[in-house]
Parts: structure tokens; sequence; C-alpha cells
């Protein structure tokens, strides 16, 4: 059986039958009998190429009991499992499906390896599945693992997915610490290709006051972050979160206080506007600020018309000239 698990057609045969095994009591006695001599290997075949799938199978057609036996055969094994290519997919198929005391117990042994795992290629994932299966109140050894060095894993290329995983499934009591160190570091963040989206995950999943505080950071560096790649993107959220999401009625007045600085004074021969609309990445949040509703439309679109011969000489110009004939109509430049 083992021999079979481990081999690549032998391995697509027992998940076959492991599938068509019903309720009935041959059928329940031939998955009883497949357990029995599986489970003292599991830990071996669980990172298989081929055995790994056979071991997913078992969580998949097993019994309530079966699933939890095999989770605790498992449980040594979590740390190593979870940092290679086949075994962190089944201990991720295994939080996935046994119930929660099983969960908890093999969530035990990561609490001494999370920073590990997080940055490992394979663990992050399995971490991940934890915020994903396990309630929010469960999952504190991880939050308590990456709070005080919450930058550092935002900045990381798989550490940015906890903090991103947590914003989404744990609410801000219990994240309150991580919080305020990201509102610390907005800056830094907004303009890094992992930590942008962090910045993002905070504007759509944070609090009130969290999104206000991006919105200002983000106002004060209009123009830099306009014209980079990675917090160009933050700017077009904020735009979009404060129209559109679930604070938006009360951001009202700092999106107008955003929007205006872009805008720029009357008087002011070169305003952001004028600094982005040019820009391979500004002209797109130019362009997203024609398409929004507000008191800034007009004084916006006074202001592009007044720059078109420079727009017509650019190709990033154009698009904006053709967003303001799209929403405008065509007299509002010249043809």
């Amino acid at each position: 059986m083992v021999e079979f698990a481990a081999d690549q057609y032998g391995s697509r045969f027992l998940q076959t039958k492991l599938e068509e095994c019903g309720n009935t009591a041959d059928q329940a006695a031939l998955k009883a009998a497949v357990f029995e001599k599986i489970m003292p290997e599991a830990g071996r075949l669980a990172s298989d190429v081929f055995g790994n799938f056979v071991i997913q199978k078992l969580f998949e057609c097993g019994s309530l009991e079966q699933r939890k036996a095999l989770a605790a055969q498992l449980k040594p094994d979590v740390v190593r499992l979870s940092m290679e290519t086949h075994g962190c997919r089944t201990i991720q198929k295994a939080l996935q499906l046994v119930p929660r005391e099983a969960q908890m117990s093999m969530a035990e042994e990561l609490k001494k390896s999370v920073v590990q795992c997080i940055e490992n290629m394979h663990g992050n994932h399995v971490i991940q599945k934890c915020i994903e299966q396990m309630p929010p109140d469960s999952v504190n050894f991880i939050i308590h693992a990456v709070e005080d060095r919450t930058e550092y894993m935002s900045l990381h290329m798989y550490g940015c997915r906890i903090i991103q995983r947590l914003l989404e499934h744990c609410g801000s009591t219990l994240l309150q610490t991580m919080l305020e160190h990201i509102n610390d570091c907005v800056l830094k963040l907004a303009q890094d290709p992992y930590g942008n989206y962090v910045v993002q995950h905070l504007l759509d999943h944070g609090r009130k006051e969290d999104k206000q505080c991006v919105i200002r950071v983000v106002e004060a560096n209009i123009v830099e972050f306009s014209k980079n790649k990675c917090s160009s993107n933050v700017v077009e959220k904020c735009l979009d979160i404060a129209f559109h999401g679930e604070h938006a009625a009360s951001l009202e007045a700092d999106r107008e206080k955003l929007l205006f600085t872009v805008i720029g004074e009357p008087n002011d021969p070169n305003p952001p506007l004028y600094q982005m609309m040019l820009d391979r990445f500004g002209n797109y949040i130019v362009q997203r600020m024609i398409g929004c509703q507000g008191p800034h439309r007009e004084p916006l679109r006074q202001r592009l018309v007044q720059a078109e011969p420079q727009m017509r000489d650019s190709v990033n110009g154009k698009h904006i000239l053709a967003a303001l004939q799209k929403v405008f109509g065509g007299a509002t430049v010249s043809s």
C-alpha cells in the first residue's frame, strides 16, 4: 500500500478508489484498511511527490475520527512539512478539513517557528491558511510574532502576504499594534514593491482613521507618489475608497482636499496636476480624477484645457484629452 502511494500510477489508483468509497460497511472497511496501512508512513508520504496526494485524499474522504488521527500523526512533522514543496500542500489541506481542536493542535507546533515559516516560500502559505481557516482569536500567535516587526514583514516578499491576510480576517481590536506600526511607515511602504500592497489592503480593510492617515500622507507627497510605479497604485486606491468604500461618506472632506491639492492654487503656474499629467504613471491618476464626481471637476477641466497644447505633444497627454472628451464632450477641447 505504501509503495503504491509513492508511485505515480499507484497514487492515482488509490486516490480514485478512495473517492469511490461510499458509506456501505464493505466500503468503510476498505477505507479503514487503507488508513491503517498508510498512517504509520504519513509523515514520509506527505513529503513525497506522489504520496502527498494520497494523504490529501485521505483528509478529504476520511471520517471525522480518521482525519483527526491523521492530523495527530502529522503533528510532530508540521514545521518540517510546512517548509517543503509537497508537505506544505498537505498541511494546508489538513488545516482546511480538520475540526478546530485538531487545527489548534497543529498550530501549537507552528508557534515556535512562525517567522521562519513566513520567510519560507512554502511555509508562508501554511501561515496564510491558518489565518484563513482558524477563528481570529486563535491566530494571536501569528499576530504577536509579526506585530513588533510589522515594517520588516510588510517589505518582505512573503511577509507582506501575511500582513494582508491578517488585515482581511482579523478585526482592528486584535491588530491595534500592527495598525499603528503600518500608519507610522506609510511613506516608506507605499513606494515599495511589496509594501504598497499592504497599504492598499489597509485602505480596503482598515478603520476610518487608518484611511485618513494614508490619504494625508498621499496628499503631502502627491507628485512623488503619482510618478512612482508602486505608490501610484496607492493614490488610485485612495480615490477608489474615498468615493466608493465603506467610509466614503465620512471621507468626503479628505478626498476633496486631496483632489484640490492636485489641482493646485489658481495662480500656481506649475501645480501638481501639470507635473502628473504627462507622466507615464501620473496620467492614469488624472484620468481617474476626470471620471470622479464632485466640486473638483470644473476646476480640473479648466486647468486641463489650459494645458491642452502641452498634452497634444505627449502620448500620455493624449490619453487625458481623450478622457476629457469622453466625459465632457468634444466641445470641451479644440479639435
